[in-house]
């Protein structure tokens, strides 16, 4: 990540704590960390074989992801990154972009990255909403990235992640695919335009984590 002055601030892990207690008090904040620590624990024996139990989306069952980086089995990575990776693979001899440098993390590709501000071999550091030359994909991934687009820079700029939707679908390659994956709830803005259809869609799902660590069900959007 970049420092405090590229302009990039995520919601970091004590502001989001702050803010809980503020909202629903000492005690249920302290159940739900002690139940997360109980989580963590009980997932870590997993990352060494990288996966653990299974789960379905639209017919199609894939295996939870655990992994160190970042406690995946705890948050939504458990499941979107096991998506967006089998779409990967599915697309194999095409050309991919993967917009935010997140699949790398858990396993090699060669698909070209772009990520604004992380640093790392092989990512390109562009704007989503200014990818330059780079041409047509036939697949293109975001996974978890766009609700941040506009969110967590300065200025704030609501309307920057529908944009962004709309400039990839121009990079799409006749006949090609984007998959974009969000956490709901994050970018209030963001969730109200896929809802109200401002960001037309050929298939919206969803899932819902049934308790803590990687359970999860598919919902209904609206459920979601």
């Amino acid at each position: 990540m970049a420092d405090d002055s590229s302009g990039y601030t995520p919601q970091a892990l004590g502001a989001r704590t702050r803010a809980a207690l503020r909202a629903r008090g000492v005690r249920p904040v302290a159940g739900a960390l002690a139940r997360w620590g109980t989580a963590a624990a009980l997932g870590a024996p997993w990352t060494l074989a990288g996966a653990h139990g299974t789960f379905e989306l639209d017919g199609q069952r894939h295996r939870y992801l655990y992994h160190r980086y970042k406690l995946s089995w705890l948050t939504e990575r458990a499941v979107e990154v096991p998506v967006a990776q089998a779409e990967v693979d599915r697309c194999a001899g095409g050309r991919i972009l993967e917009v935010g440098h997140v699949l790398g993390h858990y396993r090699g590709n060669a698909h070209v990255v772009v990520d604004k501000y992380e640093r790392a071999p092989g990512v390109l550091n562009l704007d989503v909403l200014d990818l330059g030359d780079l041409g047509p994909f036939d697949l293109i991934v975001a996974v978890s990235t766009l609700e941040h687009v506009g969110h967590d820079e300065s200025p704030r700029d609501p309307g920057a992640a529908p944009r962004a939707v709309a400039a990839l679908r121009k990079r799409l390659a006749p006949g090609g695919r984007l998959l974009v994956t969000i956490p709901a709830g994050y970018n209030p803005a963001f969730d109200a335009a896929i809802a109200g259809g401002e960001i037309p869609t050929r298939s919206l799902t969803a899932l819902q984590r049934t308790s803590g660590g990687a359970h999860w069900r598919q919902v209904s959007p609206a459920e979601a």
